[in-house]
């Protein structure tokens, strides 16, 4: 039957049928164009089309100014507590200790959305990532009057807790 279609057929229909409307094609073209981890944000467009930071050169100190200048528009503009997160991932996901600036307004951004655990966590997140004892005391001394004022502490200051567990009657 199908060679029969093709003798019969005119050649024009026996080529293959695209698979999506062009309109389709078009706007999977337009996404893919939009880069950097943000393209979905309304930032400024020579910012939401920053390349990621994998894609920085670390010893270029214009690329290290275009990075810290995205995270700081980003953690200043974060809606929900979703892209604070992701935000956070990314900055720390990298090979560059984040910058004094970055992680203010990461702290600011965890307080307006009322996150005092990822507040925490931040500062804990910075203590791993730093290089040096003495690097991560600079940190906190540079960014104590800041976590005062948001009523953040770090986690040693949170002291330890027992875990409490309930008594079932099948653990007797």
């Amino acid at each position: 039957m199908n060679r029969l279609v093709r003798r019969l057929a005119p050649p024009v229909l026996c080529r293959a049928i695209p698979a999506r409307p062009a309109s389709l094609a078009f706007a999977r073209r337009s996404l893919a164009t939009q880069s950097g981890p943000g393209s979905h944000t309304n930032l400024d467009t020579t910012i939401s089309n920053f390349p990621t930071a994998h894609d920085l050169d670390p010893s270029n100190k214009s690329d290290y100014d275009k990075y810290v200048t995205y995270w700081r528009k980003h953690f200043q503009s974060v809606e929900d507590e979703f892209e604070l997160e992701r935000g956070l991932n990314h900055i720390f996901s990298t090979d560059w200790v984040p910058s004094l600036d970055v992680i203010s307004d990461a702290l600011k951004a965890a307080r307006h959305q009322n996150s005092f655990a990822t507040a925490v966590r931040t500062i804990e997140a910075l203590k791993s990532k730093t290089h040096s004892e003495k690097q991560y005391k600079q940190y906190i001394e540079n960014l104590k009057p800041l976590m005062t004022e948001l009523g953040i502490v770090e986690k040693e200051d949170l002291g330890a807790f027992e875990h409490v567990r309930e008594k079932r009657w099948w653990m007797e």
